[in-house]
């Protein structure tokens, strides 16, 4: 607000008050006492007669106002805005390509087009793929379902190994696995793309994650299993607490110290699960108002200090030092969830009746605002405190800005 307009307010508040304040002579003055109490704003003083023995509520309509004059003129709090920086088409390679070093690649996958683009708004690799696409940093595999063997190729275009066994990779990071046909076992594969050891199970595999040290994977009977880079299990539980059990989405801490779980059907639930004196205990839970039948995502900081999970048009967040939890509405599947590498926001990718919406969250905790736009095909990444969004067969730089 104009410091003019502020002046001239506050004049306004000054008669309002005077009015109030205004009070009839009695015929008894002995009663009456006079006091003066004089405010000072903003080069003005206004002094105000009060009695002893009033109606409070001329008093208190006069404190009213006062609230209210010092609350109008305190600065409002900044609005967040979206400032795209810059827009490439990802169909096409940038004209010098062949000279971006590969540790700026960015890998990206939108339908059936997918590459690696740099900071600076360049197409480094982009490609077509007919069914599917296994991609991280590195390397990427393209794959159908009744391919007999898959070619593991790198970031530059060039094929590295072929394993020649059937089955669907997935790839985590720098970590590779190998869902096999049936999907109810996988095997982990090393860094030259071969078999390192191998899990089968007659259960229907439903989650997994992984870190450096550890692979957990989730069932359709409701058992976590969590295992060792060699293939030990070190773990194994079930959430419960559902009338039918499974799990629907799972996340293991980058300190390898706590699991996270939403499971079950009819009393769905969350949880966070940890190994001490060599036995699993869930040391927090919440039932969730609304049970979901999807896969959801369930993710931990950078830090492990926060974990968000997906269930029905909301994003839950839960402090795992304080083990409070707030839920954040969000309209429809929430599809990505990215950290800035300064640990200050979340970037989360959410899709409601064909529309995309990119949520920021601060701190954690405080929704911030989002933007939304219609396209068929969506992602975002992050890289260090840069958002990237593809957007069918575009890709942009939005930064946040805050005024």
């Amino acid at each position: 607000m104009h410091i003019l307009h502020l002046e001239r307010y506050f004049v306004k508040q000054t008669h309002s008050l005077q009015l109030y304040c205004k009070i009839k002579e009695h015929s008894d003055k002995k009663n009456i006492f006079l006091s003066n109490l004089t405010i000072i704003f903003n080069h003005y003083t206004i002094k105000i007669t009060m009695l002893k023995k009033i109606n409070p509520i001329p008093t208190i309509c006069a404190t009213i106002v006062l609230a209210y004059t010092f609350c109008a003129v305190k600065p409002l709090s900044k609005e967040i805005h979206f400032v795209t920086k810059w827009t490439v088409d990802c169909n096409k390679t940038s004209p010098d390509s062949n000279k971006i070093e590969p540790s700026q690649y960015i890998p990206f996958r939108l339908g059936q087009n997918a590459g690696y683009f740099t900071e600076e708004g360049r197409i480094a690799q982009t490609f077509t793929f007919p069914y599917k696409i296994a991609i991280s940093p590195d390397d990427y595999c393209i794959y159908g379902t009744s391919d007999k063997s898959l070619k593991l190729v790198s970031k530059e275009g060039n094929q590295k190994k072929e394993l020649k066994m059937q089955g669907f990779p997935f790839f985590q990071k720098d970590r590779k696995f190998l869902m096999l046909p049936g999907g109810t076992s996988f095997v982990f594969l090393n860094e030259n793309f071969e078999p390192k050891w191998k899990f089968e199970n007659y259960v229907p595999i439903t989650a997994l994650d992984s870190t450096n040290e550890k692979v957990a994977a989730g069932y359709a009977d409701g058992s976590i299993l969590i295992f060792d880079t060699d293939g030990k299990i070190e773990q194994q539980y079930e959430p419960g607490g559902s009338k039918y059990p499974v799990i629907l989405g799972l996340a293991v801490s980058d300190d390898d110290l706590s699991t996270a779980s939403v499971s079950g059907q009819k009393q769905q639930r969350f949880t966070l699960a940890k190994k001490e004196n060599g036995i699993t205990k869930i040391f927090f839970h919440e039932y969730l108002e609304s049970d979901t039948t999807k896969q959801v995502l369930v993710k931990f900081s950078s830090a492990g200090d926060y974990c968000y999970f997906a269930h029905k048009d909301c994003l839950g967040i839960v402090n795992c030092k304080t083990l409070k939890s707030k839920h954040i509405p969000i309209k429809g599947d929430i599809l990505s969830i990215e950290e800035t590498g300064d640990k200050k926001n979340i970037f989360v990718l959410s899709k409601n009746d064909g529309i995309y919406s990119v949520s920021v969250i601060q701190k954690h905790s405080v929704y911030s605002g989002k933007f939304s736009f219609k396209a068929e095909n969506a992602c975002i990444t992050v890289k260090d405190n840069s958002l990237f969004v593809g957007r069918d067969s575009s890709i942009s730089r939005v930064d946040i800005e805050f005024k």
